[in-house]
């Protein structure tokens, strides 16, 4: 129940919808900056921190991530290799693949909570939700800026939040021992990295117009400072 609640942030990506498309074509820079931002900070300041924390060494996290980002370059190579020519951009196609396992790993991450203590699992629940929020809003918007239509980007964004069911139930047929979370956090920690960089930001480039020079730094910077405000409310609690 509690991973089909965090689902239901994925319908924030309905905002890219209902925007005017002149409105929306201005929003899209913002968009994947922000979401570029947004990943890296999920990644270097909350997964990878949490898998440290779940008993891997730094060096064992190192390894799992290096894994992860090598891992959705095989990925890109096959979806590259089988694709045919479309209007539908590479990194729009991968953002949906990275999108998918980290939603995957969020399931298995309350899953995990949950079977510790109910308690812990609704508070986790609740924090990846307001976390969910912004990313997806930002996701539909890599979507669009990708080729794909405004409407199907948000039911795309919608299927992908399924793995959270996935990655709930896992637990219950894996268990949720440290060592499998914090793997599981690491490598999801690699494909993110490897999605805003080797995907998102190189997408972005080509589309900005002279207005939105310094749209990429000012907009990964503010992904950025939302997940340290996030990771340090988190802590402080």
């Amino acid at each position: 129940m509690a991973s089909i609640a965090v689902a239901t942030a994925s319908l924030a990506a309905r905002f890219v919808v209902w925007l005017p498309p002149r409105y929306l074509q201005a929003c899209l820079p913002w968009l994947q900056a922000s979401a570029a931002g947004l990943l890296l900070g999920d990644a270097l300041l909350h997964m990878l921190p949490e898998a440290i924390g779940r008993g891997l060494s730094a060096s064992q996290a190192g390894q799992r991530l290096a894994i992860g980002i090598l891992g959705l370059l095989c990925i890109e190579c096959g979806v590259r290799a089988m694709s045919a020519p479309s209007s539908t951009a590479a990194f729009a196609r991968m953002d949906i693949v990275g999108d998918a396992l980290h939603h995957g790993v969020d399931g298995i991450v309350i899953g995990a909570s949950f079977a510790i203590d109910r308690t812990l699992g609704v508070v986790v629940a609740l924090a990846i939700m307001a976390h969910e929020l912004p990313r997806e809003m930002s996701n539909a918007g890599v979507l669009v800026a990708g080729g794909y239509a405004a409407r199907r980007a948000f039911w795309l964004s919608v299927a992908t939040t399924l793995a959270i069911l996935l990655g709930a139930l896992s637990i219950a047929l894996v268990g949720h021992s440290p060592m499998f979370l914090g793997t599981s956090l690491a490598l999801a920690a690699g494909t993110t990295i490897y999605l805003a960089c080797g995907d998102v930001l190189p997408g972005l480039w080509p589309n900005l117009s002279s207005k939105h020079r310094f749209t990429p730094a000012l907009g990964v910077a503010g992904g950025l400072a939302f997940m340290w405000l996030a990771a340090v409310l988190d802590h402080g609690h």
